[in-house]
Parts: structure tokens; sequence; C-alpha cells
């Protein structure tokens, strides 16, 4: 049976069963899974052009011109020969013009990035500004959602990191990282279960027995249960914490001797 996290002078430590290890790594693989899937899709990605991207290539005063091209038959005069950008100019400047006549030169375009169809990765990865219409949210999430996506592809690998063996140990410095990718668990498994309102919170929250675990919705509702309870035994020790040099009433002391 699994054992609540408890404060130590290392960081906090957890003793829970191979069983439970092994979900719990998977939870947080799955996450990683989901997170680069949704870079995949959306990079290289046209939409996310940057609205200061280079344009093309300003030509080179430095670059010698081509050697002319050998003597072609004169072509039939075309009365309407004498409109458009070419007119009046001098030879080289009308060549000039004839190549840059079809090129689109704007830099004025506007990052965008449409929202995740998946459910799961759009909890990862939230909308910013729900209220804001919706070039708005895509210019936004085109230039936030890699930066926040990196972040939690650190802080799922870090804790697959330190769920290796039963006894989970977590520095102080790293608990935060570790809590918020619990958390991106908790996020993807709500997702999958529909969580929207508080009376699917307490549809799900009702599942308490793995004995009940019937089918994928209730295995599904178990593991949140149980990685929202981790969760906030890790959350309840941090809060708790005293600073360093308080006395031996800290939360988890009886423990620090063990580890000093």
């Amino acid at each position: 049976m699994a054992e609540r996290f408890r404060w130590t002078r290392r960081g906090y430590t957890a003793q829970l069963e191979k069983p439970e290890v092994r979900l719990l790594r998977g939870l947080v693989k799955d996450v990683i899974t989901l997170l680069e899937g949704r870079r995949r899709n959306v990079l290289p990605g046209a939409d996310d052009l940057p609205a200061d991207a280079p344009g093309p290539p300003e030509p080179s005063a430095d670059v010698a011109p081509a050697a002319p091209a050998a003597p072609a038959a004169p072509a039939p005069q075309d009365p309407e020969a004498g409109a458009g950008p070419a007119a009046g100019l001098d030879e080289a400047d009308a060549a000039f013009w004839e190549l840059v006549s079809g090129l689109h030169l704007s830099q004025d375009r506007v990052p965008h990035r449409a929202a995740p169809a998946d459910p799961a990765v759009a909890r990862l990865l939230p909308e910013a500004m729900p209220q804001a219409d919706a070039q708005e949210r895509g210019a936004h999430r085109a230039l936030t959602e890699d930066a926040l996506s990196e972040g939690k592809l650190a802080d799922a690998r870090l804790a697959l990191e330190l769920l290796r063996s039963t006894r989970v140990e977590v520095p102080h410095h790293q608990a935060p990282a570790f809590g918020r990718a619990l958390n991106d668990v908790r996020l993807v498994l709500a997702a999958r279960l529909g969580v929207e309102t508080e009376e699917d919170a307490e549809r799900v929250h009702a599942v308490d027995d793995w004995r009940s675990a019937e089918d994928v919705e209730s295995t599904m509702a178990l593991l949140y249960n149980f990685t929202t309870w981790l969760l906030e035994t890790l959350m309840t020790e941090m809060l708790s914490e005293l600073p360093e040099g308080a006395d031996e009433d800290a939360p988890g002391a009886d423990e620090a001797g063990d580890d000093a």
C-alpha cells in the first residue's frame, strides 16, 4: 500500500508499490507522447510564420550582371507592350521589374496557430486568452505554446528520472517540477474522463475501490484519484515545510535523522 509523501532534510519521500510506480511512469510517458506529438503536428508550420520573418533577399549591387544571351529573332510588336510596370524604363530596369513582379514581398503576416483538437492536449496547453477572438488567441498561442510545451516536457522527464524505484525521493528544489508533472497527469486523465463540472468530479471521486475497476473508465478514475492523493500529500508537505534552522517539530523531522 502506498505511503504518502513526507518531509525530510533531503527532500520529500514517498513509498509506493511496484505496480503503482509502473502506472505512474506510464502515465507520465503518455504526457510526453502527447506533447511531442503536438510539436510534430505544428512544426514546421506555415501558419507559425512570425511577423518579422525575413523576406526575399534584396538584389545586391555587387553582383556582376549575367553575360548577355545570344540575340534572338525580334518578336512581333504588341500594341499593348508599352503598358505595365516596365513602361518607360531602360532595359535593365525593365528586366528587374519583370523578375520581381510576381513576388509577394509583404512582411506583415501575423503568426497564428490553431488550438489542439485532442481535448487532453488542449488541457495541457490551454488557451491563455479565452475571451479574445480567434485571431488573437491564435496569435498568442503561436508565440507562447512552444515555451509552455518545453517546460512541461522538462517536468515530465524529470518525473521519469525520480520514479525509478518504489522509494520515491524528490529533492526540495525539484519538488515544484515534480508536482507540476503529477498535475499534468491529472489534466490528461480528467480530459479522458470528461471532467468538466463539479458533478463530473464527484462522479470520478466516488470510484475509490480498486475492486470496482471493471472497465477503462473506472480504472482511469482510480488512477486520477490516486494521482490526486499523491500530489496533495506532496503539496501539504511543501506548504508546511519550515525554514532551515527551525525547531525539530518540522513535518517529517523524525525521518530527518535517518537521512542526514
